[in-house]
């Protein structure tokens, strides 16, 4: 069994795909959080200077250092085997957007990248998103959904609603959560 550490603050966000996926692999590791740098400042101050980047989350992985969010996951996923057993899988699975958190992106930008994200499942085969397999870009989905404010939008989405809710269903990642 790996040594494994993962380094945030204590909330959820860039670090809560590593930890959903640290569940659903059932392995033991070191959660290491900081204070949130506007309840508590000195921490990260003191650990900003050597962090690669100058940001967290960061993952040790017997004595490996492994830096930025999407990094930090794809690793993970890799190690669970839910990476994609293609190369073509994998970039499926890295087709994402960032977006400002704005009314027009909870009115019109979340609803779109629901509807494309359906049609991509449907098209896929409906059950996950690339190639009827489990993979870490399930997480990801059930990560960012679950941050939803509005979780009514996901009615319009019910191949995204159901593939949610299984992968919450999921006992390790219900225990998690």
């Amino acid at each position: 069994m790996p040594n494994i550490k993962l380094t945030y603050f204590n909330i959820r966000a860039r670090a809560e795909p590593a930890r959903l996926l640290l569940a659903y692999g059932g392995v033991h590791y070191e959660d290491e959080r900081l204070p949130a740098p506007w309840d508590d400042p000195e921490p990260w101050a003191t650990m900003k200077p050597s962090a690669p980047y100058g940001e967290l989350p960061l993952l040790y992985w017997d004595g490996e250092e492994i830096a930025q969010s999407l990094g930090v996951a794809r690793f993970l996923a890799k190690e669970f085997g839910l990476a994609g057993k293609t190369n073509i899988e994998a970039a499926q699975m890295d087709e994402k957007r960032k977006k400002a958190m704005t009314e027009t992106y909870v009115k019109v930008t979340v609803p779109t990248v629901l509807d494309q994200i359906e049609k991509r499942l449907a098209g896929r085969g409906g059950q996950f998103l690339v190639g009827n397999i489990f993979s870490w870009a399930d997480i990801q989905t059930f990560f960012f959904c679950s941050e939803l404010g509005d979780q009514e939008v996901l009615q319009k989405t019910p191949g995204i609603a159901s593939l949610v809710k299984r992968v919450g269903d999921l006992p390790n990642i219900k225990a998690w959560v």
